[in-house]
């Protein structure tokens, strides 16, 4: 996930659930056979995507999907390295139904939802412009040499099931996991340090979800506990001006950036060229240092602060303060 997904906190009722309604049982309810069937084709996508086995994962794909492949091939090179030498665990599994007439949101209710909102195995899933049909989600979580991750794999029933969508994601950055993260931004808002509570509740969000269009009891509380606090400097659906320098800076996105060690913060902004090399690493340099200089609480929470310019053509000349020097 790139942006926090802010959430209401949530109250369904299942009688208010109109017939035509798009059903889903949470892994306690799906019956036996049915869900044997489903964890043992996810356990065999995992196992041939440790292996590597690009065309045996495109064969037993929905047509749709072996058409245009690049995508999960992509993501089975990219992480080869997490896939070498784990063992996956299955932690759930849901099956959806479309029914009939498929509601235009694409919401799936999986569970029991009251006046505290969901269960603790419930769900939500956000998936509009589905086909009819009936699917399955299994999420195995997997660690190897590169830490925790987690595989989410959606399979169609067409006769038998059939991969229909394919995510891996990373359940920890810079040696630490979600919920580490989330104390953290608990920590930094009880001292009115938002943007560091946002930044860490962002990238707490982001590790503990297995997928962007899922919702949890979990990634609820989260979303609830961070409502309210981002910046107004900080973009989400459009760029912000910020003054420094005397000058105006047009920022498209400030995103965390973990790398091994470190944990960096990114900040993008448009520039209308990027011909003079060294005039727009002077100017990057001069963004990041004004940012860090306007919130010295991010000397607390990252290692260095990175900006990027970047022009109409793509091009992105970046530059770098280090927030925590050699011996310091």
């Amino acid at each position: 996930m790139k942006h926090l997904k802010i959430l209401s906190v949530l109250l369904v009722l299942a009688a208010t659930v109109p017939a035509w309604s798009q059903t889903c049982q949470t892994r306690e309810e799906i019956p036996d056979q049915a869900k044997s069937a489903i964890e043992t084709t996810a356990q065999q996508v995992f196992d041939q995507s440790s292996r590597g086995d690009v065309t045996s994962l495109r064969a037993n794909a929905i047509p749709s999907l072996q058409s245009n492949f690049n995508g999960i091939a992509g993501a089975v090179s990219d992480n080869k390295p997490a896939f070498t030498g784990a063992r996956p665990q299955i932690r759930t599994s849901f099956l959806l139904d479309t029914g009939t007439t498929p509601s235009q949101d694409g919401r799936f209710y999986c569970g029991i939802f009251g006046a505290n909102g969901m269960a603790p195995n419930g769900a939500e899933f956000d998936i509009p412009g589905l086909p009819v049909g009936k699917y399955a989600i299994v999420i195995q979580d997997f660690q190897g040499g590169k830490g925790p991750y987690a595989l989410t794999t959606i399979f169609q029933d067409m006769g038998g099931w059939k991969l229909a969508g394919y995510y891996v994601r990373p359940e920890a950055a810079v040696g630490h996991d979600g919920l580490w993260f989330l104390q953290r931004a608990r920590d930094y808002k009880t001292k009115n340090q938002n943007h560091n509570a946002w930044f860490y509740y962002v990238k707490s969000w982001d590790l503990l979800a297995p997928v962007t269009f899922m919702d949890t009891r979990m990634l609820s509380k989260i979303s609830q506990e961070s409502n309210g606090i981002q910046p107004k400097d900080i973009p989400s659906s459009s760029p912000v001006n910020y003054s420094a320098n005397g000058k105006s800076y047009n920022i498209t996105e400030i995103t965390v950036y973990p790398g091994d060690k470190t944990f960096d913060l990114s900040i993008k902004y448009s520039v209308p060229s990027t011909a003079d090399f060294q005039a727009t690493v002077a100017d990057a340099r001069n963004l990041a240092n004004a940012y860090v200089s306007q919130y010295p609480e991010l000397k607390d929470a990252f290692d260095n602060v990175w900006a990027h310019a970047v022009d109409p053509n793509g091009g992105d000349v970046p530059a770098v303060i280090n927030l925590k020097p050699a011996g310091k």
